[in-house]
């Protein structure tokens, strides 16, 4: 190889580097991030029927959801036991938008027997920034937190 094509080569391998470098499409990357669980018990078909079940919800937060729900939501995945043929669990995601003090709520509902295999999405919109989420059941319970950060 003679340093004319050694010199050729190395030209070419640098421009395509430099090529692609520069011209390639930045990927929007989604946020996620685990919430601590949310312990809590379940009740019957209504909220005041007496059902014995309980256990924990785990929660997953995520940015960059391309539908029409909105880009931010919260995953919730069911693992209860219980006597009860019924056991439904309800309540409040809460967040606050860190960078712009943005706050709100969103209603949600699930059964807790569900399990993993069938989560419950909760979607919302605090805009961009790092935001602050809370998992609280109507019943009682230890709610779940986290933070993750919202496009």
């Amino acid at each position: 190889m003679t340093v004319g094509n050694l010199v050729g080569r190395s030209a070419v391998v640098a421009s395509l580097a430099a090529a692609a470098l520069i011209g390639a499409p930045t990927a929007a990357v989604a946020d996620t991030a685990t919430l601590t669980p949310t312990f809590t018990i379940g009740h019957g078909l209504n909220p005041g029927d007496i059902s014995v079940c309980g256990g924990r919800i785990d929660a997953q937060a995520s940015s960059g959801y391309p539908g029409p729900y909105g880009p931010n939501y919260v995953m919730l995945r069911t693992h209860f036991v219980g006597s009860s043929r019924v056991c439904m669990v309800d309540g409040t995601l809460r967040w606050r938008n860190l960078d712009t003090g943005a706050s709100g709520t969103k209603q949600w509902a699930l059964s807790g027997w569900d399990g993993p295999g069938a989560p419950t999405a909760v979607y919302f919109d605090p805009g961009a920034g790092r935001v602050r989420v809370e998992i609280t059941p109507s019943t009682p319970n230890i709610p779940g937190t986290g933070e993750f950060t919202a496009s």
